[in-house]
C-alpha cells in the first residue's frame, strides 16, 4: 500500500509540471518556433517524435524524464 501511495503522489507531481527543463535543449532543435511558447502537452507527440529524430542525449533523457516511458 505504501508503494501505492508513492506511485500515486509521483503521478499528480508529474501532472502538475508544466514544461520540461527546456535549459537541456539546444535552441536548434526547435528552430521553426519559440520554445517559450510551446505547448508541451498538446503538442507531445511531435515533441517527442522531434526529439528522438534530432535530439542528443541529455535532450532525449530530459524528454522521458518529463513524459515518463509510457509516453
Amino acid at each position: 500500500m505504501i508503494l501505492q501511495a508513492y506511485y500515486d503522489i509521483e503521478q499528480e507531481k508529474r501532472k502538475h509540471l508544466e514544461k520540461p527543463d527546456v535549459s537541456k535543449f539546444r535552441d536548434v532543435l526547435f528552430w521553426d518556433t519559440n520554445i517559450k511558447s510551446i505547448n508541451w502537452q498538446k503538442n507531445k507527440l511531435a515533441v517527442i517524435k522531434r526529439i528522438f529524430e534530432r535530439g542528443n542525449e541529455q535532450e532525449v533523457l530530459e524528454t522521458i524524464r518529463f513524459y515518463g516511458k509510457d509516453e
